[in-house]
């Protein structure tokens, strides 16, 4: 009887997430490129066919900065600055980052869920009023167990430990409000970070397209922090 009561709850819930990702659409493209001193991001529009489009912004951050800023440019030689996140605090684990345009004006924010991130890293992603709209989170438990706490295995854990650098993870956007999966942000290549950021219509529409860019870089760019 569990079993069985277990197992139909498996199948809504699959079932649940397929609806949601029918009606998901790729909305950007993520790229990195890494250099001596700096990392370097693409961010990727999508052509009507769902496929990479032209740039929309190049981000640049800086190695070892002691309060993190990135800097989002209209133009891969980096002449016209865009749009920036920037740290609250100076390495604040609890700290939230400012999306400001090319004026300093907020147009959203994002911070880390400290006490969460311990099992497997979440975020939420913040309009410019205050108002938490999403939460953004690895999809794969077990996986992210794994990545943070299969080194410390004894014998096996470096073995472990470069294992799961070939593993792909993935997150998923989740309605604070509707507690809905509306996106998914996945890895699409194994050894260089490349991403396809993907959402509904409806939950595409609640922030600007600069805060999403900002989240998918820092995604890559600050999952070490």
């Amino acid at each position: 009887m569990v079993k069985s009561i277990v197992l139909v709850e498996l199948i809504a819930s699959i079932t649940v997430y397929m609806l949601y990702t029918m009606t998901m659409k790729p909305r950007l493209y993520f790229e990195q490129k890494i250099t001596a001193f700096v990392n370097k991001y693409k961010v990727l529009g999508v052509t009507e066919a769902g496929e990479q489009a032209d740039l929309l912004a190049m981000a640049q951050q800086k190695r070892l900065a002691f309060k993190e800023k990135v800097t989002f440019y209209t133009d891969e030689q980096q002449t016209q600055p865009s749009f920036t996140f920037r740290a609250e605090k100076v390495m604040d684990i609890h700290g939230r980052y400012f999306i400001e345009d090319v004026n300093g004006q907020e147009v959203g924010m994002f911070r880390k869920l400290f006490g969460e991130s311990l099992t497997v890293s979440t975020w939420r992603l913040i309009d410019a009023n205050g108002n938490e709209v999403f939460e953004v989170k690895e999809s794969n438990v077990a996986l992210a167990l794994i990545r943070r706490y299969g080194g410390r295995i004894p014998i096996a854990g470096e073995i472990i430990e470069l294992i799961t650098l070939f593993l792909k993870y993935h997150f998923i956007v989740v309605d604070v409000a509707t507690n809905e999966i509306v996106g998914k942000y996945e890895k699409t290549t194994l050894f260089y970070d490349r991403y396809k950021f993907s959402m509904t219509d409806e939950a595409f529409a609640k922030l600007p397209w600069q805060a999403f860019a900002a989240m998918g870089v820092a995604l890559d760019a600050l999952q070490s922090r």
